[in-house]
């Protein structure tokens, strides 16, 4: 079994109530997995979640989500600074900051998703994905496996929405195209 490290957004507000739900159906499964951080807009719930495949890991967390009474929006692969990553590669952070800005290492690496002045945000799936094929660092298949399943996951949680607005009689067609 692997590890899969993602995020399952959801829709606000996000209360201490649902935070205690979500820990009382976390504690009869498997424990606690997960944190929690919420506001009146909605929320992430982090995961670090053990599981035969990132499939798996992803609807069994969005399942216990949705049981402790929240709405699962959207999954995203873990995101991670210059620092996670250098401990993650089990590389020094100096080597990690010279790939970064391309001072070392084949070039291209992956653009961060929030760019910040200190403490740039990257995708973990996208960074683990170039140490991979550019054989820097020690990674593994988990993280690009986690990003593909994150993808197809949200994509359902979205169309699952959006068909539940559709009038009843134009829910066949689209439940036939993604069948």
């Amino acid at each position: 079994m692997n590890v899969y490290w993602f995020d399952v957004n959801v829709a606000g507000p996000v209360t201490d109530r649902h935070a205690e739900a979500l820990g009382d159906v976390l504690t009869a499964a498997d424990g606690i997995d997960a944190t929690v951080q919420a506001g009146e807009d909605g929320g992430v719930i982090m995961f670090s979640r053990e599981a035969d495949d990132a499939i798996q890991a992803i609807i069994s967390a969005v399942k216990d989500v949705e049981e402790a009474g929240m709405t699962a929006t959207g999954v995203t692969e873990d995101l991670v600074t210059a620092e996670d990553i250098a401990e993650r590669a089990k590389v020094t952070a100096a080597s990690a900051r010279y790939w970064v800005t391309g001072e070392r290492g084949p070039g291209g690496f992956p653009s961060p998703r929030v760019a910040r002045p200190k403490a740039s945000l990257y995708s973990w799936a996208e960074v683990s994905t170039w140490l991979y094929e550019a054989r820097l660092g020690a990674v593994d298949h988990v993280a690009v496996e986690t990003a593909q399943a994150c993808a197809l996951i949200t994509a359902a949680l979205t169309v699952r929405r959006g068909v539940a607005n559709l009038p009843k009689h134009e829910r066949h067609l689209v439940a036939r195209l993604v069948a």
